[in-house]
């Protein structure tokens, strides 16, 4: 059943709904995307909502431990907990678990965005690695990071351990 926001968002164009529960987006052909895995607020993971826009970067592991996640934009700028809003439109918008800092969160998420309109084109580099272990056990970390690029999902998966605390990842987008 199509609800009154639901249909706003499909009539108007291109389009993305997170208000009324919905997180997806519309394109051109008003072909419906869900984005539910990239927008949280619940559900089998008790996690905040996630913002969204033409480039999404999400981080997501299952241990108390603090992930970073840092995402180099086409020109070389850095959105990181240390620099969280950059020129091109970046932006950090979650950092879970941040410095061991209570409450930890067993099922942690770390979110950066280009909100609509404003994604650089070029290419894009994650990474993603162990700030600091907030439990005495040094296990590996597994964890999965979804790109959402105009639309499009790419997921990565790895595992940070003592040996591997850094990973890197590149994606392309075409821009605005």
């Amino acid at each position: 059943m199509l609800t009154s926001g639901l249909l706003a968002a499909l009539i108007s164009g291109p389009a993305i709904a997170q208000n009324e529960g919905y997180c997806f987006l519309t394109d051109q052909g008003l072909t419906v995307h869900n984005l539910s895995l990239l927008c949280g607020g619940g559900g089998v993971r008790d996690e905040p909502v996630l913002r969204t826009g033409d480039v999404q970067v999400t981080l997501r592991w299952d241990t108390i431990d603090d992930l970073d996640v840092f995402v180099t934009d086409p020109v070389g700028d850095t959105v990181s907990y240390q620099n969280p809003f950059i020129p091109s439109g970046g932006q950090l918008d979650v950092d879970a678990n941040a410095a061991c800092f209570q409450p930890l969160s067993p099922t942690p998420v770390e979110n950066i965005f280009w909100p609509t309109g404003q994604s650089p084109t070029g290419d894009f580099v994650v990474t993603v690695n162990i700030f600091e272990r907030c439990r005495a056990a040094q296990n590996a970390i597994p964890f999965t990071l979804l790109v959402l690029v105009k639309g499009e999902v790419i997921e990565f998966n790895g595992i940070l351990s003592n040996e591997t605390p850094e990973l890197r990842f590149s994606f392309t987008s075409s821009g605005t």
